[in-house]
């Protein structure tokens, strides 16, 4: 089964102060990620990004493998960030990384704004069929990250497959589920929101099967 996951981090609407304390912190980081943090080559990376970039990874391998795995529970540390890299001139600005899970394996790309991170996982380190995206909206409310996150996702969606029957809905379990008319797609998605920024990813290998309800 294919998969994808995705997560943003709005970082103005964090707290520094509370996100460096041990007791908060020590909840998301392992042991061992703590001490990576010192051996990174990545100086302008302040402590309380690099704990927001590592949710947001951590976020995201949950989202994909809750898609594989229903009865997953989100366990930060169960999740170990094997290896990260800081961006330079081949990575396109991404922080890139190896994930280990119970699940497996995965590659992450991450990318870290002033105010932002958004991360999207991939089995495929290329990953050459993930289509991502993230937009700044006009409101925090939930109810309009929702369907800003929904419109510009089915946007790209219809761009990507030329239908314009395509709707958006969510399985028995709560993952995202595409719609074409009125049958699924094996087109797994992925949505995510916080504060005033929204984003989606995608999986699609360009030959979508459709399946009964």
């Amino acid at each position: 089964m294919n998969s994808t996951g995705n997560d943003i981090v709005a970082l103005r609407a964090t707290q520094p102060e509370r996100t460096n304390l041990p007791r908060f912190y020590s909840r998301i980081l392992t042991v061992g990620e703590q001490q990576r943090y010192r051996q990174l080559d990545s100086p302008k990376l302040a402590f309380d990004h690099y704990v927001w970039l590592c949710w947001s990874i951590k976020e995201s391998t949950y989202k994909f493998n809750k898609r594989r795995f229903p009865d997953l529970v989100f366990s930060p540390l169960k999740i170990d960030i094997i290896k990260l890299l800081p961006p330079d001139d081949a990575s396109r600005g991404y922080y890139r990384c190896r994930v280990s899970c119970g699940q497996g394996t995965l590659y992450s790309r991450s990318l870290l704004r002033e105010d932002t991170v958004m991360t999207i996982v991939s089995e495929d380190e290329q990953f050459a069929k993930t289509h991502w995206g993230f937009q700044p909206i006009g409101s925090s409310a939930g109810a309009d990250q929702s369907a800003a996150v929904r419109a510009l996702v089915l946007q790209q969606l219809q761009t990507t497959l030329r239908r314009d029957d395509l709707q958006l809905q969510k399985d028995r379990w709560g993952c995202p589920i595409v719609l074409a008319g009125e049958q699924p797609t094996d087109i797994p998605v992925s949505l995510a929101h916080h504060d005033r920024y929204v984003a989606w990813s995608f999986y699609y290998s360009g030959f979508t099967e459709y399946n009964s309800l």
